[in-house]
């Protein structure tokens, strides 16, 4: 992903690994984009489901060359929010 201006893109990957957007904010930037993905997961949340949720962020940062950052993990409504960053401009 060379940049966050097309937000079909986007939606396209995550969803493609899963995690369906239900929201993109800031994506504007082209080298940042605030997501919220739902999580199709039952209550409660496992190790095993999470190693599996980090698993497929990881293979999604390589594949497309983004750093991403987990804000937050909401249960009650199934929600993950995280930030994507361009390769270019993310941070080690």
């Amino acid at each position: 992903m060379k940049s966050t201006y097309d937000p079909e893109i986007i939606y396209d990957v995550f969803d493609r690994h899963g995690f369906p957007v239900l929201r993109i904010d800031r994506f504007d930037r082209g080298n940042y984009a605030e997501l919220r993905t739902a999580l199709n997961y039952k209550e409660p949340i496992t190790p095993e489901d999470l190693f599996e949720i980090t698993n497929r962020l990881k293979i999604i940062q390589k594949n497309e060359e983004i750093s991403i950052r987990i804000v937050n993990i909401d249960l009650i409504h199934k929600t993950m929010r995280i930030n994507i960053h361009t390769r270019k401009d993310s941070k080690p």
